[in-house]
């Protein structure tokens, strides 16, 4: 039997040596044990202790005498769900902590972060993002993402933003399908600013939140590109501004 299966779940070298001999063994005391595997007697009553916790092993006391048995190896596959439930946690808490993470980062350096996020689940996790990130949005608007997307995400994206009390500033074409939608902004949150259809015709749109500056690209490669920096963020704001007041003029 490989120690190193029983290493993958979690057991340490010392401990999955130990579970393999009493498995050939049948039984053994801690000192026959320490012999077996190397181990100062001290560390194996300290392994055998923590094989026990786990459901590996048993202890039998007889005439004074401690010894300890392997119990079924099934444990081991909870043991392997536990670590899979605590990976995905520290995953979980990984992107929950990673724009504060990132922000901490950049207190002490000039050089912006960039994530590149591809496929559908790329995309969807920039829009998480952005609800992660809780600041107000600048977005110009392409027409393709609603055809990969499609508009049920996007209606509950629109939803969740405003229930986190974002103000998001839309850059669309009036189209007839944006029209229709125009009528829910107040609701929303929305800010529209409607522009020139001839204006914008690539299929990428454009978001500012915070200091990151997110690019959707839905050509022929689905991908999207996180840009974090301070500086980047506001000159693009700024250019969004620019835009609005052209529009007003």
């Amino acid at each position: 039997m490989n120690p190193d299966l029983l290493q993958s779940v979690g057991l340490s070298k010392s401990q999955a040596s130990a579970y393999l001999r009493l498995i050939e063994k049948g039984e053994l005391s801690p000192p026959e044990v320490a012999k077996l595997t190397g181990e100062t007697r001290s560390n194996a009553y300290m392994i055998l202790q923590r094989l026990e916790e786990l459901g590996l092993i048993e202890k039998v006391e007889k005439s004074k005498k401690i010894t300890y048995q392997p119990l079924n190896p099934i444990a081991l596959e909870k043991l392997a769900e536990e670590k899979r439930r605590q990976t995905a946690q520290v995953e979980n808490q990984i992107k929950h902590n990673m724009p504060q993470m990132l922000s901490y980062f950049y207190s002490f350096t000039e050089k912006p972060g960039i994530r590149l996020l591809q496929g559908e689940e790329g995309l969807k996790e920039i829009y998480s993002d952005t609800l992660r990130t809780r600041k107000d949005i600048y977005f110009l608007r392409t027409p393709s993402e609603v055809q990969f997307l499609g508009d049920d995400f996007y209606v509950r994206y629109k939803k969740r933003r405003a229930e986190l009390g974002i103000t998001t500033y839309a850059y669309t074409k009036p189209t007839a399908f944006a029209r229709g939608l125009a009528g829910d902004d107040a609701i929303n949150k929305m800010i529209r600013t409607w522009i020139n259809p001839d204006d914008y015709t690539a299929p990428v749109e454009v978001n500012v939140y915070g200091d990151k500056v997110a690019f959707l690209a839905f050509g022929e490669d689905i991908m999207g590109v996180i840009i974090q920096s301070e500086p980047i963020a506001e000159s693009m704001r700024q250019i969004f501004r620019m835009i609005k007041s052209a529009e007003q003029d």
